[in-house]
């Protein structure tokens, strides 16, 4: 589903300047719309994962964004700051981009409506915890009433 964690790692590598202001163990992950049963329209409270399917995680450790696969069994037990939910175009896109620009790629799926998103931290936190630069980055240009 996300191809080999070593293209991720390389790419995240090359953006590490948008990561520098994230503090240790800010995380954030990437599902399949199609796996996780997450639509849109759905309360993410009335969202149910029936089986736990992989989910990409992102954490910074070590002074750097790390990538590799977790499971995922629902937004409820999420451990993630902001989850990104890719539909199937979405996967095939970014994997078919992995050696170019994936941030834009990322953002130009999201507005396209391919790509939505959950925040799991309230304006206050995700700027403490140093994701302005990032979600900017994305065109999430700093939220204004995150929730």
């Amino acid at each position: 589903m996300f191809g080999d964690m070593s293209r991720w790692q390389s790419m995240l590598d090359r953006q590490r300047e948008l990561f520098v202001e994230m503090e240790s163990g800010s995380r954030l992950g990437f599902v399949s719309r199609e796996a996780s049963g997450i639509l849109p329209g759905k309360h993410r409270e009335g969202v149910q994962v029936v089986t736990e399917v992989p989910m990409m995680a992102w954490e910074i450790e070590n002074g750097g964004m790390s990538a590799r696969i977790e499971r995922f069994a629902g937004l409820a037990t999420s451990r993630v700051d902001v989850l990104l939910v890719a539909d199937r175009e979405a996967m095939d896109t970014m994997l078919a981009e992995l050696g170019g620009d994936m941030l834009r790629t990322i953002k130009r799926l999201i507005r396209r409506g391919n790509i939505m998103f959950f925040l799991f931290k309230n304006k206050t936190q995700l700027q403490d915890a140093g994701y302005e630069d990032f979600l900017e980055s994305l065109g999430l240009a700093f939220i204004g009433a995150c929730r």
